[in-house]
C-alpha cells in the first residue's frame, strides 16, 4: 500500500483515479482548491498557485499524481504553475514520486496524428500544450522522480483494457483512450515503477 495524493481529484479523470487507487488498496488523499467530501478519501485543501499549501499536501506521501486541467481550453499557466509548486514540495518530501498527466498533443509534430489533430495542436489547443511542455521541462530539470503520462483523446466510456502504450510516441493509428484505462495504467504504475523518467503515451 502506498500513500497517494491526487491533485485534480474532483475532475473526470481525477475521480477515476480515486476509484482505482482505492480499489488497489492505497491510502488516498484528494488535493483540491475547495474541500469536497469523497468516500474513503482524505480531503486536503491545496491550491497549485500556493506553494505552501502544496508542500503541506505532499508531505508524507509516497506518490503524487497530477490530474489537473483548466476548466476551458485556456491553460492560464496552470500546468507550469503546478510544476513550480510541486518540484520544491517533492524535493523537500524526501523521495515522493510524481506521476503527471499531460497529453499526446504535446508532440505536435507526431506523424501518427490525424491531420485535424495536428491543426488543433497548432491552433485551438496551442496554449494548453505549450504550458504542458513547460511543465514537463520544469520537472525534468529537477531531481524529482517523474513520469509523464500522455493520453490521446480522453473518452468518458467504460474501460476497454485494449489500449497500447509507447514511450514518447503515439501508438500507430491510436487517437483515443478511456479515462478509466488511463487511471488503471497510472495506479498499476505505482507498484511497477516501469516508466520512471519516461513518457508513456496511451491509445487504443
Amino acid at each position: 500500500m502506498s500513500r497517494v495524493v491526487i491533485f485534480g481529484a474532483g475532475g473526470r479523470t481525477g475521480r477515476c483515479l480515486v476509484d482505482e487507487a482505492l480499489a488497489a488498496g492505497h491510502q488516498v488523499s484528494a488535493a483540491m482548491r475547495t474541500s469536497v467530501p469523497l468516500p474513503g478519501v482524505e480531503s486536503i485543501v491545496a491550491d497549485l498557485r500556493d506553494p505552501a499549501s502544496v508542500e503541506a499536501a505532499v508531505k508524507g506521501q509516497d506518490v503524487v499524481i497530477s490530474a489537473i486541467g483548466p476548466s476551458g481550453r485556456k491553460a492560464m499557466g496552470l500546468y507550469s504553475a503546478a510544476a513550480r509548486a510541486l518540484v520544491p514540495a517533492l524535493e523537500a518530501s524526501g523521495g515522493a514520486r510524481l506521476i503527471a498527466i499531460t497529453s499526446a498533443g504535446v508532440r505536435r509534430d507526431d506523424p501518427s496524428f490525424k491531420p485535424i489533430y495536428r491543426v488543433l495542436a497548432r491552433t485551438v489547443m496551442k496554449e494548453a500544450y505549450d504550458d504542458m511542455r513547460l511543465m514537463e521541462s520544469i520537472v525534468r530539470s529537477s531531481s524529482v522522480d517523474w513520469t509523464f503520462v500522455r493520453p490521446t483523446r480522453l473518452q468518458d466510456e467504460p474501460a476497454t483494457g485494449t489500449y497500447r502504450v509507447q514511450d514518447n510516441e503515439t501508438p500507430e493509428g491510436g487517437w483515443q483512450v478511456t479515462r478509466t484505462d488511463v487511471a488503471r495504467f497510472i495506479v498499476q504504475e505505482i507498484g511497477k515503477r516501469q516508466w520512471s523518467h519516461a513518457f508513456p503515451t496511451l491509445a487504443e
